[in-house]
């Protein structure tokens, strides 16, 4: 089989011909040469983007010779670099891993970034924003969603040409193993799952098995069952995963202690860096401030709607947990019926109890809106651990007491179980999600996330919740 006058195949080979020796490319090392292609053609088209946007709004360009052809290139970089970076917060160049939407969509959103950067940049060059033509931005913004939609359907179909599935196998020492099945298996181009195993199955068939796997999944398996099966693996050069518990997460955050020639790992409890706070507070106030000011009129038409649709109150109150297990009153808009917030049940896709103006603001997250005004008055941050009401968490509490761990900050209105996992991820797997941004928290973490939340925010997904 060719493909761009190369013969592929499934392992790489040397072969002799009429016209000499050549290679024979693998699957893998074609899909690795078509990824780098996709990186190559975005960053490319971002340069020319950019070198032809300050041209034709500032105008130092090639006709003022060397100094302005310095210039272009100056920009061009510096817009590939911010491009670059959104990218790969957005995973932009995963191709293969990504729907075609969700690739387009990301490609879109780290151009788009960078446009409003570079048109930022070109006002502070002349101080002025009437000699800045916004429709030349749009202009090439719009040939950007284009290239890029173009770019992403060729390279994902030629992707999808040399992909096969990963032959998987699954260990499980827990019967709820199903649930991460469950989640596999809606990916079947991506997965082949051969086997799922009890961890005490028999030791001949088990590795022979594992033995025709590319990856190894190890879900809940005791901890010698599993340092034998990762040295298996190991040898073979298979990839392995394996499902992580509470201890496990906090161990992140633990030094290496060289004391004694024993290593050890230590606990050292000290606070963040001393700035964070200040830091984080300041962008509390800063970005609460400024998202209710541009919100304002889609808040006043919200309150307008909820009101005309069953004149009931516009505003919920809910008693939620933050730091230090102090409990305070969120706002938001209310999008069920009277008084449904009672029942502390999961809010479920197409639940009844949910008005139709109130479908519409938890489709598109309006009804989060008036947390800013708990993020002004401190009781909640931007980016957190979500807040849950007192009794729900008493009940997780019973289940696993670390629960209380996410108490040792401020509740937030995004976080890191909200960018990777979903709103109805389960608690102890929002849990580790917390305790990982807990342990790892800072103003480079919470400028991610929050650059991560605005992706999340136009993707669809439920909105099951209280």
């Amino acid at each position: 089989m060719l493909w761009a006058g190369y013969p592929v195949s499934a392992s790489g080979r040397e072969i002799h011909g009429v016209w000499g020796r050549y290679t024979i490319m693998t699957k893998t090392q074609v899909k690795k040469l078509i990824k780098n292609i996709y990186l190559i053609a975005g960053m490319a088209f971002a340069f020319i983007s950019a070198v032809l946007l300050w041209y034709w709004n500032v105008g130092a360009g090639w006709d003022e010779g060397y100094r302005g052809f310095r210039t272009l290139i100056y920009v061009g970089i510096l817009y590939c670099a911010v491009y670059f970076m959104f990218a790969k917060i957005y995973k932009a160049h995963s191709i293969g891993a990504y729907r075609l939407m969700e690739l387009t969509f990301s490609q879109t959103l780290a151009y788009g970034i960078a446009d409003v950067i570079l048109y930022g940049a070109a006002f502070l060059w002349f101080h002025n924003f009437e000699r800045i033509e916004a429709t030349l931005f749009l202009a090439v913004f719009m040939a950007q969603i284009v290239f890029t939609g173009l770019l992403t359907f060729v390279m994902n179909r030629l992707h999808a040409r040399f992909d096969e599935p990963r032959k998987v196998a699954i260990v499980y020492g827990d019967e709820s193993y199903p649930l991460l099945l469950e989640k596999m298996e809606r990916f079947n181009r991506r997965y082949q799952i051969l086997d799922c195993l009890d961890q005490y199955t028999n030791a001949e068939e088990l590795y022979d098995v594992l033995g025709q796997c590319e990856d190894v999944y190890l879900y809940e398996v005791d901890d010698r069952i599993r340092q034998e099966i990762i040295l298996f693996c190991d040898r073979r050069r298979c990839d392995i995963h394996f499902s992580i518990d509470i201890s496990d997460v906090m161990v992140r955050s633990y030094e290496v202690s060289h004391f004694f020639d024993t290593p050890m790992l230590r606990n050292k409890k000290a606070d963040v860096v001393w700035y964070y706070p200040i830091v984080k507070r300041g962008m509390d106030i800063l970005l609460s401030l400024t998202g209710l000011l541009i919100s304002s009129p889609f808040m006043l038409l919200t309150a307008i709607a909820i009101k005309l649709e069953d004149g009931g109150p516009v505003f919920y109150k809910q008693r939620r947990l933050t730091v230090n297990n102090r409990v305070f009153e969120i706002y938001k808009f209310r999008s069920m019926k009277v008084n449904a917030g009672k029942e502390s049940t999961l809010a479920m896709k197409h639940d009844d109890r949910i008005t139709k103006v109130g479908a519409v603001i938890r489709r598109f997250r309006i009804d989060e809106i008036p947390q800013l005004i708990n993020i002004l008055k401190g009781d909640m941050t931007i980016v957190g651990p979500r807040p849950e009401q007192p009794d729900i968490a008493k009940g997780y509490e019973k289940t696993f007491p670390q629960f209380s761990l996410r108490l040792k900050v401020k509740a937030g209105l995004t976080g890191y179980a909200q960018v990777y996992g979903k709103y109805n991820t389960s608690p102890v797997d929002k849990l580790k999600l917390d305790l990982i941004y807990i342990s790892q928290r800072s103003v480079i973490m919470d400028l991610k996330i929050m650059f991560c939340t605005v992706k999340i925010l136009f993707l669809p997904d439920s909105t099951e919740g209280f």
